[in-house]
């Protein structure tokens, strides 16, 4: 195993459930040209936990399993101190997640992660309902 995967850890414990999941996409976010960074404040201190997304919309099975396995080894490559205890990150792909330079994703995702933890998200969109009105 190369050096430079052994200093950095496991993925944090991940979101499972559908509510925090929906809790998170009510919460601030910041979009970037490969990846979208939800970020809900939990009031708890309990470590930080992350949660993928990713939908039909980017591609077939493939694609999508590429997607998500490259965020996930972005996220495990992150310096523990981007992800702040208390919070849920929910990281969410575009359609070049799967196919941007690696480089190029891990700091969309640590540049997102700034301006998060330092307020300068978007608050969330009011979601219509799928009746369309």
């Amino acid at each position: 195993m190369p050096a430079e995967h052994r200093k950095h850890g496991p993925l944090p414990p991940r979101i499972r459930q559908r509510r925090d999941f929906l809790a998170a996409a009510r919460a601030l976010f910041r979009p970037m040209p490969c990846v979208v960074v939800q970020m809900r404040h939990r009031g708890d201190d309990a470590p930080a936990r992350v949660g993928f997304t990713v939908t039909k919309r980017i591609g077939k099975a493939v694609v999508r399993n590429r997607a998500r396995r490259r965020l996930r080894e972005a996220v495990r490559l992150l310096p523990r101190d981007l992800l702040q205890p208390g919070h849920d990150y929910v990281f969410i792909a575009r359609e070049g997640t799967a196919t941007c330079d690696f480089a190029t994703l891990m700091q969309q995702v640590r540049s997102a992660l700034h301006k998060l933890n330092a307020g300068k998200g978007h608050a969330s969109r009011p979601r219509r309902g799928k009746g369309g009105s």
